[in-house]
């Protein structure tokens, strides 16, 4: 074997191994695109929220999507229990408005069942405001907004699901104490 031909077959090796790697980065870096493509597609389907800047923005801060499902659904049940009762209408909206957010067959579905046959701790509202705080400092303005809007849309439709007496004080004290708390923890 001459000089040339063994010079020809590393540098043959040589490049065989820069675009296996090339390729292995290429790879990772289309996984990781497709990884990121399927938790917006699922916080989409948890959320309802269509901004997909605002998913991204949730994502790459780390935030799970079941993590995201109870920040989206514990707001209902608190809510509810506002006035220290969870009324009928209350709960059929509730359950409505989380199968927009999640499977209620899975462990998410387990979880609401529970909240709503039994009142959340005040620990537990405590926790969710906390992080709500966190999550709504962390994104950005726009993206904070609109996060908002969409809880405060379906914690209103929670309240007024029982309808009070003949369309009157269809929210209690209780249930809008409870909102405004809400409403203070995903304001920035």
């Amino acid at each position: 074997m001459s000089n040339s031909d063994s010079l020809h077959e590393r540098g043959s090796a040589l490049e065989n191994q820069f675009f296996a790697e090339l390729d292995a980065k290429l790879l990772e870096e289309l996984k990781s695109r497709q990884d990121q493509e399927n938790a917006v597609s699922e916080f989409a389907r948890i959320t309802g929220i269509k901004d997909t800047k605002i998913l991204e923005a949730v994502h790459k801060l780390g935030v799970t999507p079941q993590a995201f499902s109870a920040l989206r659904v514990f707001p209902l049940v608190a809510v509810a229990w506002g006035d220290g009762v969870l009324e009928e209408a209350e709960r059929s909206t509730i359950n409505t408005l989380a199968a927009a957010h999640f499977d209620l067959k899975g462990p998410a579905g387990k979880l609401l069942s529970n909240w709503l046959e039994t009142k959340p701790s005040s620990e537990m509202f405590t926790s969710w405001e906390s992080y709500a705080k966190a999550l709504v400092t962390a994104l950005a303005v726009h993206d904070a907004e609109e996060l908002k809007k969409a809880l405060v849309n379906e914690i209103n439709a929670v309240a007024s699901a029982s309808g009070g007496l003949l369309g009157w004080a269809a929210v209690s004290q209780g249930e809008s104490k409870v909102m405004k708390r809400i409403e203070s923890a995903l304001t920035r």
